[in-house]
Parts: structure tokens; C-alpha cells; sequence
């Protein structure tokens, strides 16, 4: 099948022939969560207004961001247990994937980053419940605490060490909710799914619509996540073309003033991202890594870091020191911790013996 913009494309020729440009959409999405943070920790950030903010009076470009990851995560979770053998394994690749660079993040923050710049002395620090209790309750995901002793007090927005993390939760959820459809069987009927999914959109626009106020960070991301999923289930029966692209954000543009904006808009952002994901050949150098999940985790500290040491630094100053900064502790995040624990489940996932229920294929029901 020709990938020719303008063309119509079914997602399945792409999924099928693993050729896709989520790498670099991913890795976009995670600078530009460094580039939306920027404008509330640096110190002249108020005076400033981020491009999503300011010319598309959608949200900030954070927001945008965590939504595509939720996309796009959606759509491969989806893709992963629709090929998984048994919900055992589908649930170590999900833990595999998730927590190795979230406890090695977690344990840097705290046993590392803590005591060069918490302002308490070395003693308190170390001695301090808030210390251990940080590297259990995020590393567990069980609960999210923001604060280590003495760290980052005196920084403008807050003393939180990491404030990306209030994602991961809810990303968690996504894979157990997943997990739970294919325990049921519920995964292989398309069309059960899918009414579930639509079910699910209505009835939170509906609860936002109500309630007049805007929808719930957990339930938007949970259905950005949905959407992809339906994307994989649907993938082949989506046509893909620059036409519909272009429909779309004219229908954005025109509801740019009404109550229905954030919800057309985001319509368009997720048929626009799997159109950039599928039909434009984007460059993808064979030196490219999957650093965007440590570019996620290490953003937040790092910057914090460039907020204490340099506090008069503007928001588009601390970008352009963080991303760089970032994607190189990425890159070792993903080339001494992330890599290798993908290659070591590989190795075993490799065994023959069964590994818990086994489940059919969503195209082996209708």
C-alpha cells in the first residue's frame, strides 16, 4: 500500500507493517510537555503565554501533549493485548513498560537530587518519614506525593519534585481496565467494545455538560485513551486523508467561540495525530531511541533544578536548557534501565509454558 498524503490509508497498513511515526510523535509530545511547564516554573512565566494558550485558546501545550500520549497509548495498549497469548502476560509487558524508569526516576529524586538541594540538614533529610514515604507511595503508584524535605522551598510555582507524575495513576488504571476486557472476553467482540467506548464518551460530555464545569483531568485522558483503542479496533475500516484533516479543523475554527470548542477540537487532534502517525513520510534517523518516557519522567525535576540555580531564567530560557538536559538523563534512563528490562521480559516471554487465561484474538470475533 502507497503512503502518499492525500491518499486514503487504513490504519491496519501501517500497524500491520510497523511502519509509523509515533516515535517521533511521542518524543514531540514529551518536549512539549517541558515547553508548557515552563511558563509555570520559570520565574518570569506569568507574563507569557503559551502557543496552545494563545493562538488556539485551547488549553496549554501540556495538556495537548498528555492527551496524544493517552492516544497513542490507547492504541497500543490495545494492539498489545489484542496479540497477547494470555492476560498474564499482557500484564508484565504493561508493568515491564511502566515501572523500571519510574522506580529508578523515583529513587534518583529522592536518594540522589534530595540531599544536594533540600535545604534542611543532612540529618533531618535522611531521617525524615517524608523521605522513604516518597520513594514507596510514587514508586507504588498507590498514592502521588510531591514533596521531599527542604526541596525546591524557595522555587516559584511549588516545591513539587515532579509534577508529571499525576499521570502515571491514571495511566495504570487505562492498563487494568484493559486487562479486565480481556479477562471477560469482552475485547474480542468489536462491536461490544466499541458500544461500550460510546457509552463511556457520552456519558462523560454529558456529566461535564451538567455539572457546567470543565471535564475531569482523569475521565479526559481516560477518553483519549478510549479513542485510541477504538482507533485499533476500528483500524481497518478508518480511511485516513488530508481532506478529512482539513474538515476537521475548519469545523475547530468555527466553534472556536462556543461551548462545544474543546470537544471539536480534540476530535480533530486525535484523527489529525493518527493521520501524522500513517500517511507523511516524517524522518526517522535509525539513531532515533524511545527516550520519550524518560523525557516525560526527568522533565519536571530537571527544571526545577534550572528554577533554583537560575531564577531569573524566562519560560522560553528554561526550555531551551531543559530539553537538552533532558533527553540526554533519557537517553541514559532508557539505555541503562528502560532497554533492558524490555530485552530481559522478551527473553522470557519467549518460554513456551502458559502463562495464565488464554484469550482469542479480536479478529477472530466480530
Amino acid at each position: 500500500m502507497k503512503y502518499t498524503i492525500g491518499h486514503y490509508l487504513e490504519v491496519a497498513g501501517g500497524a500491520e507493517g510497523r511502519r509509523d511515526n509515533f516515535l517521533l510523535i511521542r518524543l514531540v509530545a514529551a518536549t512539549l510537555v517541558i515547553y508548557g511547564h515552563g511558563f509555570a516554573l520559570a520565574a518570569l512565566g506569568s507574563a507569557q503565554r503559551d502557543f496552545f494558550t494563545q493562538y488556539l485558546n485551547y488549553r496549554y501545550s501540556g495538556d495537548v501533549a498528555v492527551a496524544v500520549f493517552f492516544l497513542i497509548s490507547g492504541f497500543l495498549v490495545a494492539g498489545s493485548l489484542d496479540r497477547s497469548k494470555s492476560i498474564v502476560r499482557f500484564a508484565l509487558a504493561r508493568a515491564v513498560r511502566l515501572f523500571p524508569g519510574l522506580w529508578v526516576c523515583v529513587l534518583v529524586c529522592a536518594l540522589v537530587l534530595g540531599p544536594l538541594v533540600t535545604v534542611q540538614s543532612q540529618a533531618d533529610y535522611w531521617s525524615s518519614p517524608l523521605t522513604w514515604t516518597y520513594v514507596w507511595s510514587n514508586a507504588s503508584l498507590a498514592e502521588i506525593q510531591w514533596l521531599l524535605p527542604g526541596v525546591f522551598e524557595g522555587n516559584r510555582y511549588s516545591p513539587a519534585v515532579n509534577g508529571s507524575l499525576w499521570t502515571l495513576p491514571i495511566e495504570g488504571t487505562m492498563y487494568l481496565y484493559m486487562g479486565v476486557l480481556g479477562v471477560l472476553g469482552i475485547f474480542s467482540w468489536r462491536w461490544l467494545t466499541s458500544a461500550l467506548i460510546a457509552g463511556f464518551a457520552i456519558w462523560t460530555y454529558q456529566s461535564a455538560q451538567l455539572q457546567s464545569v470543565p471535564l475531569q483531568e482523569a475521565a479526559r485522558l481516560a477518553l483519549f485513551f478510549a479513542c485510541g483503542a477504538l482507533f485499533y479496533i476500528h483500524k481497518t475500516r478508518i480511511p485516513l486523508h488530508l481532506s478529512i484533516v482539513a474538515l476537521l479543523a475548519l469545523v475547530a475554527w468555527v466553534c472556536r467561540h462556543t461551548v462545544h470548542y474543546e470537544w471539536v477540537f480534540s476530535v480533530a487532534l486525535v484523527y489529525f495525530i493518527f493521520w501524522l502517525a500513517y500517511v507523511p513520510r516524517l524522518p526517522s534517523p535509525p539513531w532515533m531511541l524511545d527516550i520519550s518516557y524518560g523525557t516525560y519522567l526527568y522533565g519536571w525535576p530537571i527544571q526545577q533544578l534550572i528554577a533554583k540555580f537560575y531564577p531569573a531564567a524566562t519560560p522560553l530560557q528554561m526550555t531551551a536548557v531543559a530539553i537538552p538536559l533532558t533527553w540526554i538523563v533519557a537517553l541514559v534512563s532508557w539505555k541503562l534501565v528502560e532497554e533492558p528490562a524490555l530485552a530481559l521480559f522478551k527473553t522470557w516471554s519467549k518460554k513456551e509454558f502458559s502463562l495464565g487465561f488464554r484469550r482469542k484474538s479480536i479478529s477472530s470475533v466480530s
